[in-house]
């Protein structure tokens, strides 16, 4: 499945960058295959355990830089038929018919 994780600590200032690289630490320590974008992280992974896990994982990680707050967004698109990022993003290219 497809997910795409928005992790946003709260109360630690503008600057979050810091914060999110240690989050994305996170999951090259567990060989998911990602792609940040501005807003988020997409990611693909197998299951919704595999999931909660991660978010565990990067509260964890968060926790102990200190942060007391962390508010999650996260979007799933799980398809039976199995498809991966690139896959998405090569079918919407093929119609607006560039590469």
């Amino acid at each position: 499945m497809i997910v795409e994780i928005s992790v946003v600590p709260i109360g630690v200032g503008e600057s979050l960058s810091s914060y999110i690289t240690e989050a994305v630490k996170v999951l090259r320590e567990k060989g998911i295959k990602y792609d940040i974008t501005p807003m988020g992280t997409v990611i693909e992974i197998e299951t919704f355990p595999e999931l909660g896990e991660l978010l565990e994982d990067i509260r964890k990680k968060l926790e102990s830089m200190g942060v007391s707050r962390i508010y999650f967004s996260v979007k799933v698109d799980w398809r039976k038929k199995a498809t991966d990022m690139e896959y998405k993003v090569k079918s919407v290219k093929s119609k607006l018919d560039i590469s």
